[in-house]
């Protein structure tokens, strides 16, 4: 009987890099189902801007394994993969954007030049609690009209365990291919880029240096979180207290809400605010 092939997690940022900063048509396809242009406005072609990825990279917490690209209509790309939710998300979601925005200009250069800048951030946790759809744009617009300020600001946040297996979007087929689909569901998809994806990562899987640098990243990504995880827990235990002793059960709820989206585990959370389990899983 054949061994079945233990692939990499294409969620890992570094496997995730190698195959969708490194492929042109899997971007194009992949973008493509994101953005979900008229036929007239989809990417025809795109030009990869960081595909280095070396050793040193994988123990480097300042390390980013994104995806830079600028498309055929001179809209530049920036797409990243997030396991795990960090309290600093927000604005670092927001400082890569301006950046990606602020580094066109050069001396001399006109704000008329600035082309638009798009950010896509795939998350492997639920981000948006209280909405079903797992793929928001933000725009800047005006409150009250809801017109758009600007077709210059995009970000796309992608919440893949929201994505439901019984969706056949091309960008959902595409979500069933990070949540690790098996071969079988890849030929079903009808989608020769997703299927190119697959057999990439199976190669990928099967080489020696990649696999050593996908482990030590792997490493790195769970040692760094579980030791900020394990500070902020014991920081918790001690401010919350301080808290709980008012007895505002409002705020005890609030602040479980907040723990139970940085990943705090439920002993904790109640031990820290004085909420029973079962108070908490209903917030969850």
């Amino acid at each position: 009987m054949e061994q079945e092939l233990d692939l990499l997690d294409v969620k890992i940022d570094y496997a995730f890099k190698r195959i969708f900063g490194e492929n042109e048509d899997i971007f194009i396809n992949f973008t493509n189902s994101i953005l979900n242009q008229p036929h007239n406005k989809k990417i025809k072609s795109v030009q990869f801007l960081n595909t280095e990825v070396n050793q040193e990279s994988a123990f480097d917490k300042e390390s980013r394994f994104d995806v830079l690209a600028q498309l055929n209509d001179g809209s530049f790309v920036n797409m990243e993969m997030q396991m795990s939710y960090t309290s600093e998300y927000e604005k670092r979601c927001l400082y890569y954007w301006t950046k990606l925005y602020e580094q066109q200009m050069f001396k001399g250069d006109r704000y008329k030049n600035l082309q638009p800048a798009i950010c896509i951030n795939i998350l492997n946790y639920k981000y948006f609690k209280e909405k079903e759809n797992y793929i928001t744009e933000l725009r800047v617009v005006d409150i009250e009209t809801k017109n758009i300020f600007t077709q210059d600001f995009q970000i796309f946040l992608i919440e893949v365990p929201k994505a439901l297996k019984e969706s056949y979007t091309e960008l959902s087929k595409w979500m069933r291919f990070l949540k690790g689909a098996s071969r079988e569901e890849i030929f079903s998809m009808d989608n020769p880029f997703i299927l190119k994806a697959q057999e990439k990562l199976e190669y990928l899987s099967q080489d020696f240096q990649a696999r050593i640098q996908y482990n030590s990243r792997q490493k790195y990504l769970h040692d760094y979180m579980s030791d900020t995880a394990s500070k902020f827990e014991e920081g918790m235990e001690k401010g919350i207290n301080i808290g709980v002793e008012k007895g505002e059960y409002k705020n005890k709820l609030e602040n479980a809400k907040n723990f139970l989206q940085l990943g705090v585990s439920i002993d904790i959370i109640s031990k820290a605010t004085g909420l029973t389990k079962e108070e908490i899983e209903k917030l969850a």
